[in-house]
């Protein structure tokens, strides 16, 4: 789809639905197409917007307005367009530097940022030499391939993948391709990224040589307040390509914490991460000293590793659930939530094993505001 801002048009891919939307920026030579692998894991979850930023995929090339603040204007004109209610922001790259700047304006409906192998906010110090190699990075099918052997990846990607990159690089406009390092890269948003005030995931890659673990750690980390960091391990700058099964799962755990920050959030976080198979951030939804009783009649107690391993065997018998509130007293940092909950089985035989009952939680609420689950009891099994 086309979306009119600012002027131009910003071409934009959609896929999935939900009450969430996440919003996804790509890095220099990209496009939407980068997030392709990505998207498709969460699509069954969340709705999925994939813009390509001005002079970039399919989105127009006017001759100037490239800096950082141009981009975000792009990408806040777009989720206005939209009419975004309730959405998180991922920047890869020169789009996590974009992202950065946008989240510091404290949008309407932002709920988090994740900021993959982002640009930092501070200028990107380069030898003039380096500065001049990057702005004949994407000349040619062979120069492309050369900056993706040696700097971009941190292994060989398909080769679909390595054709997508050569294509999305070479057809980049000549503006954009040279503002980046010449213009934006430069550019200081350290004062504005002080105020980003909604919770932060930064994912890079073990072995990226662009924005490594290191710089981030100095450069980026001490500027946002309780940014978390997660390292991919054995991956290097373009994770959506290398490890877009590893980058979901993150971004997924991180996004359904953010659904609890009520109480009745906690079951709606629960059946997302169940539906979609991903026993981590089932576990992120619980205390580290949990109580669960199965719905066999096992009880599971502070014990993170048996309680991932049950949850793992249901989720592999390809087990659906459907939890709906009934009731919900907060007393200050506790909270008591009864529920009618429905576990659909794939049976051999039937088709289809369903059971149901009401089940009683605990929930409390840790230092960073974030409800989890202290005991699940699925009583009432029918």
């Amino acid at each position: 789809m086309n979306i009119e801002t600012n002027g131009i048009r910003i071409h934009a891919v959609e896929a999935g639905q939900g009450e969430q939307t996440l919003v996804f920026l790509h890095y220099w030579g990209g496009s939407s197409r980068t997030w392709r692998l990505v998207t498709d894991a969460l699509a069954s979850t969340y709705r999925t917007i994939a813009t390509d930023h001005r002079g970039w995929g399919d989105s127009d090339a006017p001759p100037h307005g490239y800096s950082i603040a141009d981009l975000a204007n792009d990408a806040q004109g777009a989720i206005e367009a939209l009419g975004l209610e309730r959405y998180v922001l991922i920047g890869h790259s020169m789009g996590g530097k974009v992202a950065q700047l946008l989240a510091s304006r404290r949008p309407r409906g932002l709920e988090g940022l994740v900021l993959v192998a982002p640009s930092p906010p501070t200028p990107m110090a380069l030898p003039d030499e380096a500065r001049a190699a990057m702005l004949h990075a994407y000349d040619t099918r062979e120069s492309v391939g050369a900056v993706l052997d040696q700097v971009l990846s941190g292994s060989p990607l398909a080769p679909e993948q390595r054709e997508q990159v050569i294509e999305d690089s070479l057809r980049g406009a000549p503006q954009a391709k040279a503002a980046w390092p010449n213009v934006a890269m430069r550019e200081d948003i350290s004062v504005q990224v002080a105020a980003i005030a909604v919770p932060v995931l930064v994912i890079v890659g073990e072995r990226d040589q662009v924005d490594r673990v290191e710089t981030l750690k100095a450069e980026l980390m001490p500027r946002i307040a309780g940014a978390q960091l997660e390292v991919l391990p054995g991956v290097g700058h373009l994770s959506p390509l290398e490890a877009p099964g590893a980058l979901a799962a993150l971004i997924r755990r991180f996004v359904g914490t953010l659904t609890a920050l009520t109480p009745d959030a906690v079951p709606v976080a629960f059946d997302a991460a169940f539906n979609a198979g991903d026993a981590d951030a089932l576990l992120a939804l619980f205390t580290d000293n949990a109580t669960m009783r199965m719905t066999n009649g096992e009880i599971v107690e502070s014990d993170c590793a048996t309680l991932h391993h049950q949850l793992s065997k249901l989720l592999k018998m390809g087990a659906k659930i459907k939890n709906t509130v009934r009731r919900t007293l907060v007393s200050e940092e506790i909270a008591l939530v009864l529920m009618d909950w429905t576990l659909t089985i794939p049976d051999a035989e039937s088709g289809t094993h369903t059971e149901s009952g009401t089940a009683t939680q605990v929930l409390s609420r840790g230092a960073d505001g974030l409800w989890r689950l202290r005991i699940s009891n699925p009583a009432g099994l029918a």
